[in-house]
């Protein structure tokens, strides 16, 4: 499965089934989807989508002062889970953001999804917190180099 860019359009029924269930459609458009900073990969198997990550040019004072990059949406569906996918999306996703001048590269990821963070060499830091309506998070980054 190759990765390829999409527009952000093509992540919400993704971001929807296997993020935000509880969300309609509509909410699974998030603010900076339009951006032109903002870019958004897939990986399709059958004209189906496999895996999404999106990433935003935003900075995160509590992980670094300089330019930052945020990884939002990053899921596979289940079946093709632990087969990589997800570190090339990740990949691509990092290649965009450091190729602009990126310092560093940022998350709020899911408590259940640390592993797979910590795998892509990225750490944890500052203490585990509530996204409404989503669930425990804990911010984790990832330093160019």
């Amino acid at each position: 499965m190759e990765i390829h860019e999409i527009q952000a359009s093509e992540t919400w029924v993704l971001r929807q089934k296997l993020l935000r269930p509880d969300f309609n459609l509509e909410q699974c458009s998030y603010p900076g989807d339009s951006d032109v900073s903002s870019h958004h990969f897939a990986c399709s198997s059958n004209h189906e989508l496999r895996g999404i990550v999106s990433i935003y040019k935003r900075s995160n004072k509590a992980v670094h002062s300089g330019l930052g990059f945020q990884i939002r949406a990053m899921a596979t569906c289940e079946e093709v889970r632990g087969k990589g996918l997800g570190l090339k999306l990740l990949a691509a996703a990092e290649k965009v953001a450091f190729n602009a001048g990126a310092d560093y590269v940022w998350a709020n990821a899911r408590t259940s999804a640390i592993g797979f963070y910590v795998k892509a060499a990225y750490k944890v830091i500052g203490e585990q917190f509530h996204v409404d309506g989503v669930g425990p998070h804990l911010l984790v980054y990832r330093t160019k180099g």
